[in-house]
């Protein structure tokens, strides 16, 4: 048995023997000695072998030894003597510390019988140690104004010595000014304090050296020493000074960052902090002086901080004061007046108005897009501003007058090309160097719809379901445009057509605006497979544009239709729709009877069907068979007598749809004898003569083919040239029509009742330069009566439109119907994009327009008008007459589109345009307008249009006395210590006054004071600011606080005023130092009180006020440093904490706290703390191992002794009495032996397999309360026996091997466990030999011993052996052995080495096997099944089956799996009478064995009496003969022709525009060019004429013109290359009758110079 322990280390191990426990014979008695500390080596102490009533001669026998827990080295024992003596340096103060009692206690154990005796030596204090202070030095600061009898605390001396050893006194250095006082209180402990008796003067000896001694009362004496420096501080009592009151310096307003304006330089005649100045700007500062300086508070630098600008302020006048670092500050005061001088150094400003953005694309050159201002606010040259714009863009700038520009188009926008342009308009003035400054002004280009919308692909396929649910989404389009907003905004909608019967909407809708395309009812698959339409999208423009998209839908089939049977053949039938056929009763097997044929109107694999017979009623074997996918029906086996004479099959048709659909088909068959059968042909080569008469068919059926195709290019063309060649009608029109009502309407543009189309095609010519068109002619006016319903809708859209144009455009187009010659529409042109509104140009403010002269006059010049007007005055007052200043009425503003431009946020002023009057829109406050500028000024602009003038206007904003003085900093607060002298002056701040003139003179005055007077301060610019003086000195303690009222009062009328509140504090000097309320604490605390427990709290109080009178407590230097870290002091609260462990019990500790007051020169006093420390039960109990014993066996009887256990406490009474328990699983129990003593045993069985290992938990606590416990754990470990069987894990185990192994291959191996633990759990293996038919099983396996691992003795073969059994015993190795048998099952695994064998069809003779197929037969007939087979198993035996070699490939196929052959197509006439195959059949093995068969089939409708040979050579296929061949390339040639034709008109087609004229002309190029009348109607027949040049060019130029508001017919449309100059002369040219303003040039193709053009015109 093995023990170990776990936890801490033990105590020594002494290794007893188990007869202890009956020969013990505990000790008695206790021994006490004494010895001095700091003994010698060898010192005697006593006779401890005689005292303990020991023989000398026994000790080494009894091994007797001393044992001393910790202080085992400093006692030794003589064992030839028995004297015990000093071993090594005994000191008391480290083993005891301060405690009063000092012992080392000693255990002597000796054996044979074993006794326990226990000594004490007492350890006798000596005066060794001197008194210690804390430090060697003491430095002592005292201020010079602290009064005599003060008393300064001292940290004591420690002496580590007890009793009069430690009795100290002090003594110190003779001296005039300090005397030592020692006080002894009741506690018996003195304090230490240094007493002042003389004042001190600092002037007269900074420093004093006194020399502190301690001396205790040992003999002989020892002391101590510490040096006291005593250090007198200054008082504050000295103001800084500077060198002069006044400063003057001079900054150029460029001046960068951190420029030095001035140092200043004060000094103060104190000391130390209160010498040391802080230089910082009196408050209240300006926001502008704080903006623009910063000054260094440590060397008085004053530097620029930020910009000075000499136009928002020429003069700075700083206040500046110095303030010293005393406990009570003192400052000085100084101003320092700093001069601006100027530089260029304003940029200009520029100011941008926008009037008309965005741009329209269509603009006119001269369209004033921004009014741009631009000032400096520098003067002179510096002040005078250009302004320039970057080159390279559409536009420029225009001078209207000065410091103003007009930004106008130069030449036309493009907003394809370009979008937005950002311009850079540069100001730069007259300076040296000149200064500069660009503005950014973004144009964005208004779109214009140009553009169509335009799908990703032309044609897109969907494929739907069919049966879909009506209302399906199937498809989504998609255009994009290229245009923005309205004109980007795509609607879909379908193109409609026929589809068959009905119209395109009925089966398909798309949504407008998404572009979903929807089913709206169930597609049929059978009645339509493709649904081809067309989607077209068309944008929101005005006029609006599209493009169409082409979808093809394919219906997808399902299986929805059955299977329809079809008649048999013509004539054969039965009753009921049965068929009916004679068979004879000679036929052999395999010979077709009949065929069942069914069609299904699916498609695909729905359609594909498949035949299956039912099985005949009562389970009867039927002879006959129907092919699974040909339907034929044949004999299985040669009919006999026993067959009915009558048979009736029903042969189920099914398709292979989801779900299948099904038809049932019934045969009645007769069995007649061969007489009655009909008779077949003998003759083998009559398939010959059918397949001759098969190639007739087939030239029969090219020759229809081609003449259908023939017939049809024929038709072709003659209907396109029928087309072409077709004669117009008389008239000049295509077609007669009722003459059109034309009238103009008040703005230009024209209205018609009846839109129609007119077509006029050239043929060859001249070049397109030639080109005429036709000009209607246009009659007067008819009634208004007989046109006013036909023009009314437009009329109305008319009336909207001249709403919204401007005035002049009235007045373009009188009313009635007259010609306008082109001088009088220029005038009067309409703006680009818009054919029917005539918008307003702006001309950018330039005064050379005629019509703009015409309108308003001459050109006025710009002026300036002056407003004054009072700070404060109400709404609706009127300032001043702006139209009579201007020259102008009141209505004029209306008209000429007055407006008042403003940069402020809120709206002062505001101009009535019913009276033209300026007037008060918001009360105006000068103060928060223009702040402390003497002058306030608002400046306006006024513009005004036809034509464009540009006025300024000034409006004065004058003070008034609404302000009261104000003290920025608020109520001044002074802090004044007590003892400055009369005549100290004090600084207060000035009022201010936002009001200016006589309003903003302030005078001062001061509320009635004993102790202070105001007077008054000026400063060199003449200002004066106020100043305190104080009269009286002051006293804290009859008055702390002083309230004073400052009074501003300003020179309006009235007077106004405002008030500061002047609190005074005066400050205390810190001369009280603090007092605590006892001059000694005791406190007791238990030895385990943890940290942060709360011994007592110290109070001491300090009559001074703030920071003097604020205590702050601590641990005193006087105060040991070992016992430093014990304890924890509140600096405010006071209390004492316990920070660690205060060591043993009985100890008195002794310590000092300290407490100081936060002032200045902080004041402070010391008290003792007497701490006593407690004795409670500290000590947990110590458990020993004494005793081990080896590992015990798990057959060990119970009582067996396991170990030995000693237990200890070092407290006493009750806290060291133990009590020791046992816990654990296992079968133990614990037995006291003696006094502290136990015992470990066995209490019942063990067994190592069940539990190998006891985890033993001893527990001793002691009596004390709480009690305390120590836990220790035993490992205990269970020796093995052979008590266990080794054992399977199965009580069979299967084995697997590949047949055809090597000897001596591994087969596996078996494994058996044993418990049991080293040859107790050795297992070894051995064969039991079991008979087996005549062997053993040794003859075919073998088994190694010491791994179990089997091996083959011999090589297997799965087709004889396929596996047997036999036992494996397991024997472990220990005594006696035990054992166990496992039986072992042995399989052999099959290997690929057996290749397939055909059994159907088998070779007769060695010929070939034949099978006879009708040439009738369709694809999938059953020719006949391969049948084999393959002595292996599994995978090995897996056969597929496939052709290898055929006569023609393309006729047969096989199934891979069950070897059936069958047709792959239909029968043709030209396929070969014998056609030869050889089918290969090939197992999945590895590798893979096959063999191979030849098959011979015949092609013949009935078998012949005779076989032919299979044996000659392959044959090959029919061959198309030469006229077969002629035919199909004649066919070919001509298809080819028709689809040529058909791509040619197709493409004529695309090229043509949407919207030309399906007829045509033919009229002569002469007739058009001399100008024939187009119609000789009194009015104009078409609204619409297409005109269309085909000359040699690669392109047809199509022309356009229309007349009114439609969408499609609203202009004259060009298609080609013509110059802008070929379509103005147009106008007069073709004899229309354009005016020239009407042209609008229209770019819709970017790649030429010459642009295309859109002509639109109005008839006047």
């Amino acid at each position: 048995m093995l023990f170990s322990w776990r936890g801490g280390p033990g105590a020594p191990s002494l290794l007893l023997s188990l007869l202890l426990l009956t020969v013990w014979e505990p000790g008695s008695g206790q021994v006490h000695y004494s010895v001095l500390e700091e003994a010698k080596h060898g010192t005697f102490v006593g006779r401890i072998a005689q005292d303990l009533g020991l023989e000398l001669a026994e000790l080494v026998p009894r091994l007797f030894r001393v044992a001393s827990k910790g202080h085992g080295d400093l006692l030794e024992v003589n064992l030839q003597n028995g004297i015990l003596f000093v071993n090594s340096r005994i000191d008391r103060e480290e083993l005891c510390g301060r405690s009063l009692e000092c012992s080392i206690h000693l255990e002597v154990i000796v054996d044979r019988p074993l006794q326990v005796f226990h000594v004490e030596v007492e350890v006798k204090d000596i005066n060794d140690n001197p008194p210690v202070f804390p430090e060697s030095k003491r430095r002592i600061v005292i201020a010079e104004s602290r009064p005599p009898e003060t008393r300064f605390p001292l940290d004591g001396a420690s002496d580590a010595d007890i009793g009069v050893n430690s009795a100290l006194t002090y003594r110190i250095d003779p001296n005039e000014y300090f005397v030592l006082d020692t006080r002894n209180n009741r506690e018996q402990t003195s304090s230490l304090s240094l007493v002042l008796r003389k004042s001190l003067d600092r002037e007269q000896i900074q420093e004093h050296s006194l020399l502190l001694t301690a001396n205790d009362g040992g003999k002989p004496e020892l002391t101590g020493t510490v040096q006291l420096l005593i250090t007198i501080l200054d008082v504050n009592d000295n103001a800084p000074e500077f060198d002069q009151y006044i400063y003057k310096v001079t900054v150029l307003e460029n001046a960068f960052n951190g420029t030095l304006v001035i140092k200043l330089n004060a000094t103060d005649l104190d000391d130390g902090t209160n010498g040391d100045i802080i230089y910082s700007f009196r408050r209240p500062v300006s926001p502008a002086v704080l903006h623009a300086f910063i000054i260094n508070p440590n060397n008085g630098e004053i530097r620029t901080r930020g910009k000075l600008d000499f136009e928002e302020k020429k003069l700075y006048e700083i206040s500046v004061e110095a303030i010293d670092k005393g406990n009570i500050p003192m400052a000085g005061h100084c101003t320092i007046l700093v001069e601006i001088l100027d530089i260029n150094d304003n940029t200009p400003e520029i100011t941008i108005t926008s009037l008309s953005l965005p741009v329209r694309e269509d603009a006119q050159v001269g369209t004033v897009i921004a009014l741009i201002s631009v000032s400096d606010r520098d003067s002179g040259a510096n002040g005078q501003v250009t302004c320039s714009l970057i080159p390279h863009v559409p536009f420029k700038l225009v001078s209207t007058f000065k410091n103003y520009y007009s930004l106008v188009l130069d030449s036309a926008l493009d907003r394809e090309s370009v979008e937005n342009y950002v311009l850079v308009v540069t100001a730069r003035d007259g300076g040296s160097p000149s200064l500069s400054a660009t503005a950014s002004v973004s144009v964005e280009v208004a779109d214009v719809n140009d553009n169509a919308p335009a799908f990703a692909q032309p044609e897109y396929t969907v494929f739907v379901k069919e049966n879909n649910p009506p209302g399906c989404h199937i498809f989504t389009v998609s255009a994009r445009d290229a245009d923005a907003q309205e004109n980007a905004l795509v609607s879909y909608s379908l193109v409609e057509r026929r589809v068959g019967e009905r119209a395109l909407s009925s089966y398909v809708s798309v949504h407008a605006e998404s572009g979903k395309v929807y089913a709206l009812q169930p597609l049929d698959h059978e009645e339509l497979e493709l649904l081809q339409f067309q989607v077209s999208a068309r944008d929101a423009g005005v006029p609006p544009l599209g493009s169409n998209v082409t979808l093809q839908v394919f219906v997808l089939d399902e299986n929805d239709n059955a299977p329809a049977l079809l008649p048999l053949r013509p004539g054969a039938g039965g009753a009921g729709g049965a068929l009916s056929e004679l068979v004879s009763r000679s036929v052999g097997a395999g010979h077709v009877v009949a065929k069942v044929r069914a069609v299904d109107a699916d498609s695909g694999y729905n359609a594909w069907l498949s035949y299956e017979l039912q099985p005949a009623a009562g389970g009867a074997r039927s002879p006959f068979r129907v092919a699974l996918y040909t339907g034929e029906i044949s004999t299985t086996r040669s009919l006999d007598e026993a067959d009915l004479a009558r048979q009736r099959l029903l042969v189920l048709v099914k398709d292979h749809g989801e779900p299948a659909l099904t038809a049932t088909a019934t045969v009645l068959l007769s069995l007649v004898e061969s007489g009655q059968a009909p008779k077949a042909s003998s003759r083998v080569l009559a398939g010959a003569a059918g397949a001759e008469a098969a190639l007739v068919d087939v030239n029969v059926y090219l020759i229809i083919a081609i003449c259908a195709v023939s017939s049809l290019l024929v038709l072709t063309l003659l209907l396109y040239t029928a087309l072409r060649c077709s004669a117009p009608p008389t008239e000049g029109a295509c077609g007669p029509g009722k003459p059109t009502l034309v009238c103009s309407s008040a703005v230009g543009s024209w209205s018609y009742s009846q839109q129609r189309r007119q077509r006029v095609c050239s043929g060859e010519g001249p070049p397109k330069t030639d080109l005429m068109a036709f000009s209607p002619s246009l009659p007067p006016c008819l009634s208004s009566t007989e046109g006013t319903s036909e023009r009314e809708p437009d009329s109305e859209h008319l009336k909207e439109a001249a709403l919204r144009s401007s005035a002049p455009a009235s007045s373009a187009f009188p009313d009635g119907c007259q010609t306008s010659s082109p001088a009088s529409t220029a005038s009067s042109r309409p703006a680009p994009g818009n054919s029917s509104i005539l918008r307003r140009q702006n001309f950018g403010g330039l005064c050379n327009s005629s019509r703009l002269r015409r309108a308003a006059g001459p050109c006025s010049l710009p002026r300036q008008l002056e407003y004054s007007v009072l700070e404060e005055t109400e709404r609706g007052v009127a300032v001043g007459n702006v139209s009579a200043d201007l020259g102008l009425s009141a209505a004029a503003l209306s008209l000429r589109n007055f407006r008042f431009l403003s940069s402020y946020l809120e709206p002062y002023f505001g101009v009535d345009l019913a009276s033209g009057s300026l007037v008060v829109l918001e009360p105006a406050d000068r103060e928060r307008l223009c702040e402390t500028k003497a002058v306030c000024v608002l400046t306006y602009e006024l513009v005004l249009e036809d034509p464009l003038e540009l006025h300024t206007m000034r409006v004065h904003v004058v003070d008034t006395n609404d302000n009261s003085p104000v003290f920025p900093a608020g109520d001044v607060q002074l802090h004044i210590p007590e003892f400055l002298m009369p005549g100290a002056r004090f600084t207060l701040p000035n009022a201010q006054d936002t009001d200016e003139g006589s309003n903003g003179v302030l005078s001062y005055s001061l509320s009635p004071s004993q102790h202070f007077r105001l007077i008054m301060g000026s400063r060199v610019d003449g200002s004066e600011y106020p100043e305190l003086v104080l009269e009286k000195a002051l006293d804290r303690e009859q008055r702390a606080t002083h309230q004073l009222v400052l009074t501003a009062r300003d020179s309006g009328q009235p007077a106004r005023s405002g008030d500061a509140q002047v609190t005074i504090t005066v400050v205390d000097t810190n001369d009280n130092a603090p007092v605590f309320e006892r001059t000694v604490y005791r406190a007791r605390v238990p030895e385990t009180a943890p940290n942060g427990t709360v011994l007592l709290r110290v109070q001491a109080s300090d009559p001074d006020e703030g920071s003097n009178g604020e205590i702050r407590y601590s641990l005193s230097n006087g105060t040991r440093a070992s016992l430093r870290h014990h304890f924890d002091v509140h600096p405010r609260s006071g209390e004492v904490r316990v920070a660690a462990s205060l060591g043993p019990p009985e100890t008195l500790l002794e310590a000092y706290i300290e407490a100081r007051d936060e002032g200045t020169f902080g004041l402070a006093s010391t008290v003792k703390l007497l701490v006593e420390v407690t004795d409670v039960n500290d000590h947990a109990p110590e458990v020993n191992l004494l005793t081990l014993s080896s590992s015990v066996s798990e057959d060990a009887a119970p009582g067996t002794v396991i170990a030995l256990l000693s237990l200890r406490d070092e407290d006493l009474g009750p806290n060291g009495k133990v009590i020791c328990s046992m816990s654990s699983g296992g079968p133990f129990k614990l037995k006291a032996s003696f006094d502290n003593y136990y015992s470990l045993l066995t209490d019942g069985p063990l067994d190592r397999e069940q539990v190998s290992e006891y985890q033993v938990l001893i527990t001793a606590s002691d009596g004390g309360s709480p009690p305390l416990s120590t836990r220790r754990t035993l490992t205990v470990s269970v020796a093995d026996v052979n008590d266990n069987s080794p054992s399977f894990a199965q009580p069979q185990q299967e084995l697997f091997v590949a047949e055809n192994n090597g000897p001596g291959a591994s087969l596996g191996r078996v494994f058996a466990q044993d418990p049991d633990l080293g040859k107790n759990g050795l297992v070894f293996y051995e064969l039991l030999d079991m008979l087996s038919e005549r062997q053993t099983a040794s003859s075919f396996v073998a088994v190694e011993s010491d791994s179990g691992a089997i091996t083959a003795k011999t090589s297997f073969d799965f087709e004889r052996l396929r596996g047997f059994h036999f036992q494996v015993e397991a024997r472990d190795g220990g005594i006696p052995p035990r054992s166990a048998t496992v039986t072992v099952n042995l399989f052999v695994v099959d290997r690929n080495d057996n290749a397939p064998v055909i059994l159907f069809p088998v070779p007769r003779n060695g010929s070939v096997p034949v099978e006879i197929v009708p040439r009738s037969a369709g694809s999938g007939h059953l020719v006949t099944k391969v049948v084999a087979e393959d002595a292996d198993s599994g995978s090995n035996a897996w056969l597929s089956y496939h052709i290898s070699q055929a006569s023609d490939s393309s006729l047969f196929r096989i199934s891979a799996s069950m070897g059936e052959l069958r047709t792959a197509r239909l029968i043709l006439p030209t396929d070969a009478i014998k056609q030869r195959l050889v089918v290969v059949v090939q197992d999945r093995g590895e590798p893979s064995l096959s063999s191979s068969i030849t098959l011979g089939v015949l092609l013949s409708n009935s078998a012949p009496q005779i076989l032919p040979d299979f044996e000659d050579t392959w044959e090959t296929g029919g061959h198309l003969s030469t006229q077969n061949l002629y035919l199909v390339i004649a066919l070919a040639c001509i298809s080819f022709l028709f689809l040529g034709c058909l791509l040619f008109f197709v493409c004529i087609k695309v090229n043509q525009s949407p919207v030309h004229c399906s007829q045509s002309c033919c009229r002569s190029a002469e007739e058009l060019r001399y100008g024939r009348k187009m119609a000789s109607n009194p009015c104009m027949t078409s609204a619409t004429i297409d005109v269309t040049t085909v000359e040699r060019f690669s392109q047809t130029y199509l022309y356009r013109a229309s007349l009114g508001l439609g969408s499609d017919n609203n202009s004259l449309l060009f298609r080609g290359e013509y110059s802008a100059a070929d379509l103005r002369n147009l106008a007069t040219g073709v004899g229309l009758n354009l005016p020239i303003s009407c042209i609008h040039i229209r770019n819709r193709k970017g790649d030429h110079i010459n642009v295309n053009a859109t002509v639109i015109w109005r008839i006047s």
